[in-house]
């Protein structure tokens, strides 16, 4: 063969290899680009895009059941799963089982982060009898617990004690706050300082008895504040509690000489708070006791999170429209996000989620929601600032007009509620649940699960209202005939060990627990 020709096959080879090699690697990188981006071949040779979901449960070590094949990794795991809708199975030897039918989407992470399976076999604890013999009624006022679930306070019925309860260790700890001299709705107990002066020193102060009535408690995040709304003499008077230090505790009607309709906290520590008073939006300086200039003006509602608000305003004529709008903290005026009829039923709902502010609202049965960040203050603005951000949902019809509407308060779900009609928008995908609760109230046994306390039962389920138990079956004091799981809150502490209720017998109040995990 001529050497020229045999070196021109031989380059043509080494070009070919070359050619090869180099189609290989970029195949190679593109299979695995597609394969990170959880593209696969299909059962009939096509291509598609799968999603991943992370599935956590509590207590892990679950084992995982997908479309009746159990996988070889236990919660917490991974998988990698084809759009669609999968059945999902956990189980763990020793508790109940959790189910449901979930849908995954191409090329999404999904987050199964709230699935929870609770202890079987439990036993009732009785821990603590709540009356103290110091009222004339066994009845309680009031019993609440606290968002962070470590902690809940309650008073008798006539009683000018709170007693606060520490649940964050396996031993119960009691400690008594006398708001005597703060609570609006304390008055002197005249027969009692009558019998005192006749049995006692002159000098012996006589016992106080509250005659108000507690409306509402809400709970700073970091425990240590509540903000009370008192009915007293037919009148409301706003109360913050300082749970540490009763003496720093702050009358805020009194204190500002305004007739508030709404406060909410701005801070974990309430030393900040939003007040609405003759459609007049206010911060306090809770520490300094200095009420803000205006902030905004003709405000008939208002939703915040952190120092981020969202408010609606009343309209000045029947033909005039609403404004939904935000203000944030220091800016120096509001900013006018949209506008809705004045004759329709308008609600706001805002959350923070992923970093992310999530501004929602109804006009009638239709829903709407916007995320991004919340739009600064801008007077040189062109365009309407709603277009700041993107959408979520936009005119999404309900199954009723929602009476009730807020966010949960880790954020994850809107909630519009009718009676007992639910309707949940997740967050993270937008994805909407519709579905008749047991109970009309709305009461969060965790981050994604709700609960009612009924009829003797403690029932919870997950925010699309799936996974439906009744925790008081397994309860030995539940079953007793002259004992019964009474109508207040229940408590799963944060170490989600004990489930903490309360138990009625013989005009008293248990506090009961169980361990669940």
């Amino acid at each position: 063969m001529d050497p020229e020709e045999k070196k021109r096959r031989q380059f043509i080879k080494v070009l070919l290899a070359e050619v090869m090699m180099v189609i290989s690697v970029i195949a190679i990188v593109i299979v695995a680009a597609l394969l990170a981006m959880g593209f696969s071949i299909s059962t009939d040779g096509g291509i598609e895009q799968t999603g991943l979901m992370q599935i956590h449960s509590q207590p892990t070590g679950a084992t995982v059941t997908l479309d009746g094949s159990v996988l070889f990794s236990r919660t917490n795991t991974s998988r990698t799963m084809s759009a669609g809708e999968h059945h999902l199975k956990l189980t763990r030897e020793g508790y109940d089982t959790w189910e449901k039918t979930v849908k995954m989407y191409s090329g999404v992470l999904i987050r199964m982060y709230y699935p929870r399976l609770f202890l079987q076999n439990r036993v009732a604890e009785p821990v603590l009898d709540l009356s103290s013999g110091n009222s004339e009624s066994k009845e309680l006022e009031f019993y609440s617990t606290a968002p962070s679930r470590n902690y809940a306070v309650y008073a008798e019925r006539d009683a000018a004690e709170w007693r606060l309860l520490d649940l964050r260790g396996d031993e119960v700890k009691m400690s008594v706050i006398n708001l005597a001299e703060i609570l609006p709705g304390m008055v002197t107990d005249e027969a009692q300082a009558i019998a005192r002066k006749n049995n006692t020193s002159q000098n012996e102060t006589s016992r106080k008895r509250f005659d108000g009535k507690i409306e509402m408690l809400e709970w700073s995040n970091n425990d240590e504040k509540i903000l009370a709304k008192v009915l007293y003499d037919g009148k409301i008077e706003w109360v913050l509690i300082n749970l540490r230090n009763v003496t720093a505790s702050l009358n805020l009607t009194k204190t500002f000489g305004l007739n508030f309709d709404q406060v909410e906290m701005i801070d974990s520590s309430a030393s900040q708070l939003y007040a609405l008073a003759g459609h007049r939006l206010y911060r306090v300086n809770v520490a300094g006791e200095v009420l803000s200039r205006i902030l905004v003006d003709n405000v008939e509602s208002f939703v915040n999170r952190g120092a981020n608000v969202v408010f609606l305003t009343i309209a000045e004529t029947q033909k005039d429209e609403r404004i939904i709008g935000s203000y944030r903290d220091d800016e120096k005026a509001s900013t006018v996000l949209t506008t809705v009829p004045n004759d329709e039923t308008v609600k706001i709902a805002l959350s923070r989620y992923y970093d992310e502010d999530y501004i929602a609202y109804t006009v009638g049965n239709k829903l709407t929601i916007y995320y991004g960040t919340l739009p600064s203050y801008n007077e040189n603005r062109e365009k309407p600032a709603i277009e700041d951000l993107k959408k979520l949902v936009e005119g999404r019809e309900l199954a009723e007009v929602p009476v009730n509407f807020s966010a949960s308060r880790d954020g994850e779900y809107i909630v519009a509620r009718a009676g007992q009609k639910f309707m949940v928008t997740d967050l993270d995908m937008g994805d909407l649940w519709t579905y008749e609760a047991v109970a009309s109230g709305l009461n969060w046994f965790d981050a994604s699960m709700m609960y009612s306390v009924k009829d003797n039962e403690i029932i919870v389920w997950d925010f699309d209202g799936t996974n439906l138990r009744n925790l008081a079956e397994s309860a030995k004091t539940a079953k007793d005939e002259a004992v019964r799981v009474a109508e207040f809150p229940v408590l799963l502490t944060a170490n989600n060990r004990w489930l903490y209720y309360l138990v009625e017998s013989e005009n008293t109040y248990v506090l009961t627990r169980e361990r669940v995990q």
